[in-house]
């Protein structure tokens, strides 16, 4: 398992990720980080992170510019596009297919959104799926089985794993301010995958989500 942070693709923010002592990150973006798509790819190639993934912006599926743009800076760093919008639902995926996307890209599962609706709307269609642990946990009563089907089914079809806490209620949580059993789900994570997993929570609450899982691991 890679243990990825998550940023802005500003410098400040990239140098504090890698004091965290992370060597990649997943890149969250605003607005203006796509007025100038080579800027910000030279701000990332310089800093002492890689960018692994790019989170799309949170755009709405018609509008066209915020996910060419979030996709040319993808490619540009040679990294996951993340595709996930609060305004785009998985039955939004075929106006979005539409992009035909040059980057390696997953769709990342909606909170909400059951094992099984995933498996109808993402991979039956041979789509690949971001799998947001938390947004799982929203969605499936026996949140631990069916991360595990998942996993054993269609983990090769999952290039990038979001890890953070949750209540059946709100997700994004700092380790150990939801209810989810964490060391749990790392061992399921750990058992069962071995690809990038970025510690979806806060910056400054991602130093400790490293320790623990490294310590859970270890």
């Amino acid at each position: 398992m890679h243990l990825l942070g998550k940023c802005p693709p500003d410098p400040d923010e990239l140098a504090a990720a890698a004091k965290r002592g992370f060597d990649g990150v997943e890149l969250h973006l605003r607005p203006e980080h796509l007025e100038d798509v080579t800027a910000t790819a030279e701000t990332v190639e310089r800093s002492p992170v890689d960018a692994v993934a790019v989170h799309t912006l949170h755009a709405r599926p018609d509008e066209e510019r915020p996910f060419r743009r979030s996709d040319e800076l993808a490619s540009r760093l040679d990294a996951l596009l993340v595709v996930h919008s609060q305004y785009a639902l998985h039955t939004h995926i075929d106006d979005l297919e539409a992009y035909d996307f040059a980057a390696a890209y997953g769709y990342e599962n909606n909170p909400g959104a059951s094992a099984f609706h995933l498996e109808n709307l993402v991979f039956r269609r041979g789509h690949s799926l971001v799998l947001d642990t938390a947004h799982l946990y929203l969605s499936e009563s026996n949140y631990e089985e069916a991360l595990t089907v998942l996993l054993r089914d269609h983990g090769d079809r999952i290039p990038l794993i979001h890890f953070n806490d949750a209540t059946r209620t709100e997700d994004g949580l700092a380790f150990g301010d939801g209810e989810m059993d964490l060391e749990r789900t790392a061992h399921l994570l750990s058992e069962r995958y071995d690809g990038p997993v970025v510690l979806e929570v806060m910056p400054d609450a991602q130093a400790d989500a490293r320790r623990a899982v490294t310590e859970w691991l270890s």
